[in-house]
């Protein structure tokens, strides 16, 4: 063999052995890189379809926890044989029927175990009685069990026999408002198959989620044979766990995940584990909303295969059999700058800097195409996210907007005045300022209802609302606090502020007049008890407010007492002479 066969032969063996470790380092690259991707996508995955099944559900919830606390249902479940009661109840389940957005409800009275429901289609519109619930029948299990539990709300997958249908039910419970006893069970069901279609399936290949409880038993998933249906009445060891589909070490690698996100609920966590011989990158996130575990498995093999990188492998050795020279230059040209490139922009998205734009690197085969992929994936995800967080953002600020006001008056509802008085004490204390709550009631509200309908008191609770805004100022608030009473808060209010307040509200009450249907023009009164403090709590302020208005009532109404709380608590009557 001359020396140029020796020489080729020697470069042939350089070449092969440079080539097979080329080889070698772009397929432990490609992996590493991939994993480190996938690792990241989940997270922003996982995020994303935590919001899109979280979204629809905070709404029924908050309707469901609104009806709730209904004064028109509390006040039939205590005297749940009054008829008249029930139809004011059953049309009050009507109106948050279409609201709901499968228009359906369902309410159980325990003294009675009646249930009642109501469709979509109205089709028990004429007789909403559909059972009565017997505690000792296995399909009426769920019920009792909702109760035994005690908490207030509850979310399940759950045949109902009787009726024949099978949703995803939000149940909530009616409790006395004064001892705290469960009255009954209600809420909403959602269509089970279009919620898995429209929320749970994210349709893309490789990418799959399911719903588990604190126990491992699956509630959503889209193969629904292996959901965990009436979850709440079988024993553990009957339910469809998620023990079964992994084996013990991967179960206790989730385990733990479950628990780091449960600690910390605003985490996601990621581990690897293999389910039917496939292995996963699964994404946990924990809902402390309806105490349930979002699990989503990505299979890398199919988002992003390493086979893709084959043809690459194959470009690198023929550059090679070319020079190892070219091969150098051509693998940070076509590879390593590209490959640079996408890891800086990975950790910009994962830093949330990424908006999706081009890399501006040059790239061309495989890579090119890669690096294409890639920047439309991530000009996808970006306007994907941008949408659903402007959605999730008006959402959000409409559900505050009505869990903290009263639809009625437009002022504050309970809860929402229990928010600024919270703040406003709490500013109160820490600037030692006085802060005034003042309590209002409409004089005779009740008869006003009970001669000229509730037509006329709602527009009577207007006009109230209208002089509450008019004697305010811009920084202090006002809120309809239940039926016919409300609150007033004012900052920065001394005495002599609080007094002038109160005069004013008895003068404007009284210059005011409101027509009935018969041509009737009623004048109105106010009963108002206040309180100043700088440095009470909530409680103590509202009850010695509560205590002065009450006073007020006793003595005759259409007046006002201020109680101050100073260290030794002062008091003042302003009798007002009754027109």
């Amino acid at each position: 063999m001359n020396l140029k066969a020796r020489f080729s032969l020697l470069a042939l063996v350089l070449m092969l052995t440079s080539g097979l470790a080329v080889w070698a380092a772009v397929q432990t690259l490609a992996e590493d890189i991939i994993t480190e991707w996938a690792q990241r996508y989940v997270d922003k995955q996982v995020r994303y379809d935590k919001q899109r099944v979280m979204q629809p559900l905070l709404r029924e919830i908050a309707l469901a926890q609104q009806l709730a606390s209904s004064p028109v249902l509390l006040e039939w479940l205590q005297q749940p044989d009054d008829l008249v009661q029930e139809y004011h109840a059953l049309m009050e389940l009507e109106r948050y029927r279409e609201s709901f957005q499968n228009k359906n409800y369902f309410i159980g009275v325990r003294s009675s175990g009646h249930y009642y429901y109501n469709n979509a289609e109205n089709e028990y519109g004429s007789d909403q009685l559909r059972y009565t619930l017997q505690p000792d029948a296995p399909e009426d299990r769920w019920f009792y069990q909702v109760i035994e539990q005690g908490r207030d709300l509850i979310i399940n997958v759950n045949p109902d026999q009787h009726l024949g249908v099978t949703k995803l039910w939000i149940d909530v419970l009616l409790r006395n408002p004064d001892d705290g006893e469960v009255l009954a069970v209600a809420g909403t069901g959602l269509d089970l198959g279009g919620f898995l279609n429209d929320f749970v399936d994210s349709g893309e290949a490789g990418i799959s989620s399911l719903f588990v409880d604190h126990n491992r038993a699956i509630q959503l998933y889209r193969d629904q044979s292996l959901i965990d249906f009436a979850s709440l009445t079988k024993p553990e060891q009957h339910q469809l766990h998620l023990d079964r589909m992994l084996s013990a070490a991967d179960l206790g690698r989730l385990t733990s995940a479950m628990a780091e996100v449960q600690a910390a609920p605003e985490q996601v966590a990621s581990r690897f584990v293999t389910m039917e011989g496939v292995r996963y990158l699964a994404g946990i996130a924990y809902l402390p909303e309806i105490d349930w575990y979002e699990i989503t498995l990505m299979d890398l093999n199919q988002l992003l295969p390493l086979s893709r990188f084959n043809t690459l492998l194959l470009a690198f050795g023929a550059s090679l059999l070319i020079t190892i020279l070219i091969f150098q230059i051509v693998l940070g040209r076509v590879v390593l700058a590209p490959l640079q490139a996408l890891d800086a922009a990975m950790r910009r998205v994962r830093n949330g800097q990424y908006t999706g734009g081009p890399l501006k690197v040059r790239a061309s085969g495989e890579v090119g195409r890669l690096v294409r992929e890639f920047e439309q994936m991530t000009a996808e995800v970006h306007e994907s996210r941008t949408s659903l967080e402007h959605k999730v953002r008006e959402r959000t600020e409409a559900l505050h907007r009505i869990s903290q006001t009263d639809e009625l008056t437009g002022l504050f509802n309970r809860r929402g005045m229990d928010v600024r008085l919270q703040e406003e004490l709490a500013r109160s204390r820490r600037e030692h300022r006085p802060l005034a709550v003042i309590w209002i009631d409409l004089d005779r509200f009740k008869e006003i209802n009970d001669i000229y309908g509730h037509g006329v008191g709602d527009e009577a609770l207007k006009l109230v609302a209208q002089v509450l805004r008019s004697v305010v100022r811009e920084y202090d608030a006002a809120a309809r606090w239940g039926g016919d009473e409300f609150l007033l808060m004012l900052r920065d209010a001394d005495y002599a502020i609080v007094q002038q307040v109160c005069e004013r509200l008895l003068r404007v009450i009284r210059g005011r007049t409101l027509e009935t249907d018969s041509g009737a023009h009623l004048c109105m009164t106010f009963s108002i008890g206040a309180c100043i403090t700088c440095d009470g709590n909530l409680e103590q302020l509202l009850r010695l407010a509560d205590a002065a208005l009450y006073e007020i009532k006793a003595a005759g109404r259409n007046d006002y007492r201020i109680e101050v709380v100073t260290g030794a608590r002062q008091s003042t009557d302003h009798p007002v002479s009754i027109d």
